[in-house]
């Protein structure tokens, strides 16, 4: 097995308007890095950001090595442009990190975890008490929903910290799915995987918290592209009142048959003609759903577009190592 310092280590962190947070996020990990690896580099990916942030990440690439700043073409979302980080990073081992929460100390440890044979090391909160409360119930339900219902094994409280093999992350990066959720790909390719439970290290004295709607349109869009559950769910309820009909349709045919003074019933051909509609218009919702996505995926565009790339004047600290990617399969 070779010495740690030995393995190259790649760290890459989607950036969007943190020019307050990234100059003390950079020197941390750079700070760890440095310290624990004879060959690392640190990717950071700027997703549309207007603030300050790339000029201040473009002035510490005079002063600081290894680093690469890829900008993207405007905003994409943090999901995508974690997947243009993990689509040129260079490492054995790759470390995907939030600035404004995750603690740079916890690299090696992670690391030294992912190098005992497994394919990827995820994080679990310890606790969500800096959200509100409603947000801490509704993700209490959307996990019990994902994984008793959808059967989609995502560990309640994961976190987009997390760090990757080789080999895991070359099949990751083969999922081309339009609806990002790097999470559930992660138990989807396999490999091999083990959590690690930590504090989140808010470097923000107010941190960024979804809001109700950011929060609903991510648990719609992961549940749309994990499972056609929700689709079943209403065929079920359709065919269901499609029954009911079929009975009061019998239930009509009986009345006229045997009941000589029958009087129009109005309130029962309104509630009819209510329930029916309402069921479907939730069924064509559902079905809306589904369809804009297969249109998305039948597009074929490509996931995001690199307006430039900015690099320190040293990308590698090891000039003399030729070979940055190496095996994991059997370390």
């Amino acid at each position: 097995m070779m010495a740690r310092s030995d393995c190259f280590v790649s760290v890459t962190a989607p950036l969007y308007n943190d020019g307050d947070i990234v100059e003390a996020y950079i020197e941390d990990v750079l700070g760890v890095l440095k310290r624990e690896y004879a060959n690392y580099e640190l990717v950071l990916v700027d997703d549309g950001s207007t603030d300050d942030t790339v000029e201040r990440v473009t002035a510490l690439l005079e002063k600081l090595e290894c680093i690469r700043l890829i900008r993207l073409s405007r905003r994409f979302g943090q999901e995508t442009a974690v997947s243009a980080g993990l689509d040129t990073v260079i490492g054995d081992f790759v470390v995907v990190m939030i600035p404004d929460r995750d603690p740079p100390e916890l690299i090696p440890r992670i690391v030294e975890q992912c190098r005992k044979g497994l394919g990827i090391v995820f994080g679990i909160r310890r606790h969500r008490r800096d959200e509100p409360l409603f947000l801490r119930i509704g993700a209490r339900a959307f996990y019990w929903y994902l994984n008793r219902i959808l059967k989609v094994n995502l560990p309640r409280n994961s976190t987009d910290f997390r760090v990757f093999s080789r080999q895991a992350l070359n099949a990751m990066i083969r999922i081309k799915d339009r609806l990002r959720y790097l999470r559930a790909f992660c138990a989807y390719v396999g490999y091999g995987n083990e959590s690690f439970t930590y504090d989140l290290a808010h470097r923000r004295e107010k941190p960024r918290v979804k809001g109700l709607g950011e929060a609903m349109r991510t648990g719609a869009r992961m549940i749309v592209a994990n499972s056609t559950h929700p689709l079943r769910m209403v065929s079920v309820l359709g065919l269901t009142m499609s029954f009911v009909s079929l009975l009061h349709i019998g239930y009509v045919i009986l009345v006229y048959l045997f009941d000589k003074d029958v009087v129009p019933g109005w309130a029962t051909r309104s509630m009819h003609s209510s329930v029916m509609f309402l069921f479907m218009f939730l069924i064509l919702s559902t079905l809306c759903e589904y369809v804009g996505r297969l249109l998305g995926e039948v597009k074929d565009r490509p996931l995001y577009y690199v307006l430039e790339e900015r690099n320190s004047t040293v990308l590698l600290a090891d000039e003399d190592r030729k070979n940055v990617v190496t095996e994991t399969t059997e370390d």
